[in-house]
């Protein structure tokens, strides 16, 4: 079963990233209990790891500002732009929910990018377009038996592909079995024939014999 975007989108949630918490717990409180584990401790201003959806739910209630993950820095936005264009058989190495993990950050949590803000969505999606058409480009070249060795895909992208190679594999294997049915007849036919030549040579043997 193909999962839909707003389940990758779930999975991306638990993605770890650092907030600056601007509260502290109660004391003998050290850390927060929650269903997915145990997080904290909380100081203001003191850098700790959480879970994505926990980000956003502090971020949206005002007790946290959320530091933007390294990747997503111009420097690095634009490096990654610039690879993937001239390399346009290799993937680059991303984060596996880069997309969900931006689109979430760009849409609840702008004050984390400051000035780069615009700079910052634009890479985002330039990043995406091109290699949505390396992929593109890929499936139009494929013909003939190959060995497809795709690394270096994002969720969202293995989400898109997934259907393609599915059909392709269902028509692959019916098309091996119709070959498998067609050869029993052929080898039920061969071994008649054999009988056949052979039962006048048999015949002779043992009237030569008597």
């Amino acid at each position: 079963m193909q999962p839909s975007p707003e389940q990758l989108e779930f999975f991306a949630e638990d993605v770890s990233v650092t907030i600056l918490p601007n509260f502290s717990l109660s004391r003998g409180q050290e850390t927060a209990h929650c269903i997915g584990g145990d997080y904290g401790p909380f100081q203001p201003n003191f850098p700790s790891d959480v879970p994505l959806w926990l980000a956003m739910y502090l971020h949206r209630h005002k007790k946290c500002k959320i530091e933007a993950p390294a990747w997503m820095s111009i420097d690095r936005l634009q490096e990654l732009y610039d690879q993937e264009r001239s390399m346009a058989a290799v993937f680059q190495h991303v984060p596996y929910h880069y997309i969900e993990i931006s689109r979430l950050l760009l849409m609840f949590a702008k004050d984390s990018f400051g000035s780069d803000f615009h700079r910052t969505r634009e890479l985002i999606e330039m990043i995406r377009k091109v290699r949505f058409n390396k992929i593109d480009s890929g499936l139009q070249m494929l013909q003939g038996p190959m060995t497809v060795k795709l690394n270096n895909l994002s969720a969202i992208e293995i989400n898109t592909i997934r259907p393609f190679f599915a059909g392709a594999l269902d028509r692959f294997w019916k098309l091996a079995k119709m070959g498998e049915t067609e050869e029993v007849p052929r080898q039920s036919s061969a071994r008649v024939t054999q009988g056949s030549a052979e039962s006048p040579v048999r015949q002779l043997r043992a009237t030569v014999a008597a």
